[in-house]
């Protein structure tokens, strides 16, 4: 179970790095964004340290269905849906920063897949 762990602390820092890049290149023009970018990268790292939990609890009890797989969507549109009353933008940023979850995966999938590969 440590290796998962540390698995899930190199996401959250990939998705972090993932985020304060685009914050960088997006923040000299559109500012609105870069904010949506942080609330969404936000409601992508709960959603990802709650998956993780699942996974760990699933492997230690070994039960098909989890709550938390609802809970962690739920939390997604929650995001979402209060992000579209602050505008086009920070909700087009908040989608961005939800989504980071998936590109940090492709981007720096090699680095995170790294010595765990059939070790969880």
């Amino acid at each position: 179970m440590k290796k998962l762990i540390k698995m899930a602390i190199k996401e959250t820092t990939a998705l972090a790095i993932l985020a304060l890049v685009e914050i960088i290149v997006l923040f000299p023009f559109i500012k609105t964004a870069v904010l949506g970018i942080l609330y969404g990268s936000a409601f992508s790292i709960l959603g990802w340290w709650l998956m993780v939990k699942d996974v760990k609890s699933f492997a230690e009890k070994g039960s098909l269905f989890k709550f938390g797989f609802l809970l962690r969507y739920f939390l997604y549109a929650v995001g979402m849906g209060t992000a579209i009353f602050y505008g086009k933008l920070f909700f087009a940023g908040t989608a961005l920063g939800i989504l980071n979850l998936k590109l940090s995966l492709y981007i720096f999938g090699r680095w995170l897949g790294e010595n765990t590969t059939n070790q969880i």
